[in-house]
């Protein structure tokens, strides 16, 4: 069953005011990918990057559009190693 706008807006509400919750979003979203949950490890590191206010920052380091990076981690979305890679290993840097 889908989520309600109402719930989601609400966890977003939690997440800009609390890093604890954004710190549980991202092991949850990373956790999921990892466990072969990859859709709905994806929407969860959406709604972790759009809660956080780093879309921007990821917008620029990919070198892509809003709209792109949503798809891509949308339900059915497919980012591919090269098109996240190059923006892990400035960040890292």
């Amino acid at each position: 069953m889908p989520l309600s706008r109402e719930f989601k807006e609400l966890a977003v509400a939690r997440a800009e005011k609390d890093p604890e919750f954004r710190k549980g979003l991202i092991i949850e979203a990373i956790n999921m990918i990892l466990d072969g949950e990859i859709t709905a490890g994806r929407i969860m590191l959406r709604d972790y990057i759009n809660a956080s206010g780093a879309m921007d920052d990821i917008c620029k380091q990919l070198n892509k559009q809003k709209p792109a990076i949503c798809r891509m981690l949308g339900p059915s979305g497919n980012p591919t190693l090269e098109s996240i890679v190059p923006a892990a290993t400035s960040l890292a840097a």
